[in-house]
């Protein structure tokens, strides 16, 4: 997975009365020497994320695409489509009195599936240092942990028109920038995780419900277990391969009662969390328990909204008898 082009640009606005501070570089950066190891470390942030969005640019908001278009019909080198398109940026944030400080990572990618192009937000942090002679020094480096948003787009989706192309994700503390960059790129979101996730794992409860109780559950389990690592991958839950890693009848089941033919499903780890486990908390409890406990160790009267729980974990039911001592 060879990088191509890596160029990394500056944006300064660290005051609403005064106008972003753009520096920009006008050579590329060497794609041999931390290329690799920087674009493996993004997309482990990226996958790790589990609000990811996906879509595709807004044909109201053509300026982005444009530039990025130029730029993979040579009509610009790569270097000047990320200056380009870090103006813009500027004037964006310009506009909407956003504050924002830090480098913009842009990283093009060769692919036997097709190429790709990666812009993160990458900040530096203060840290101290020893030299030889041992003395404290102040230096800067950059923090992969504060890594602010982050965006991935299949070019070869792009150029083939389909209905998802960009993955786009966003960090601790980015809820001002976010509305910011997604007019910057012009984008627009084309699937709904939440909805599709739940039709899913309804299709998956009804399959199961016909199966015998010793089955059904170990195969919930293993459904949640085979989507949770394919998120975590970044990778879409594509149902031909639920036959081999899952249950062939499950995946005959999903293509025939879909509402929308489908290939893959992008899951919203939230709502996989939850299906096997309910949680919920307020100012004075907090309460987690598997969902096959319902029924069973777990009992709840819905006329009366009250959840009565047997079976109490050791550690909780010393402290509960030690306080009516």
């Amino acid at each position: 997975m060879p990088v191509t082009d890596f160029s990394i640009q500056r944006i300064d606005k660290i005051d609403i009365q005064q106008a972003s501070q753009v520096t920009l570089a006008e050579e590329s950066q060497d794609t041999e020497k931390y290329a690799h190891s920087i674009i493996s470390e993004f997309k482990r942030i990226q996958g790790s994320r589990a609000g990811r969005q996906y879509g595709t640019f807004s044909p109201e908001h053509p300026g982005f695409r444009a530039l990025l278009m130029q730029w993979r019909e040579n009509q610009i080198p790569f270097v000047r489509f990320c200056q380009q398109v870090t103006r813009q940026l500027g004037l964006q944030l310009d506009q909407q009195e956003e504050l924002f400080q830090g480098y913009l990572f842009f990283m093009a990618e060769h692919l036997e599936r097709g190429d790709r192009l990666f812009i993160f937000h990458v900040r530096q942090t203060a840290a101290l240092t020893l030299n030889q002679s041992l003395n404290l020094l102040e230096t800067d480096y950059i923090e992969f942990s504060d890594t602010g948003f982050g965006i991935a787009i299949d070019l070869q989706s792009l150029s083939d028109e389909a209905d998802k192309y960009i993955t786009i994700s966003f960090g601790r503390g980015d809820r001002g920038i976010k509305p910011v960059v997604c007019e910057w790129l012009g984008y627009r979101d084309t699937v709904d995780k939440k909805a599709e996730t739940e039709h899913f794992l309804a299709l998956v409860d009804t399959y199961c419900s016909d199966l015998p109780s010793e089955e059904s559950q170990p195969l919930r389990e293993k459904v949640i277990d085979y989507c949770m690592d394919q998120d975590k991958a970044g990778e879409p839950v594509v149902f031909a391969a639920l036959s081999d890693q899952v249950d062939a009848g499950l995946e005959r089941y999903v293509r025939q009662h879909q509402q929308t033919p489908r290939e893959e499903l992008i899951p919203d780890r939230k709502q996989l969390r939850n299906y096997l486990r309910f949680t919920g908390k307020n100012n004075d409890v907090s309460i987690s328990f598997a969902s096959s406990s319902l029924g069973k160790e777990v009992e709840f009267d819905p006329n009366q909204e009250v959840l009565m729980i047997r079976n109490l974990p050791k550690t909780l039911l010393r402290q509960l008898k030690k306080n009516f001592t």
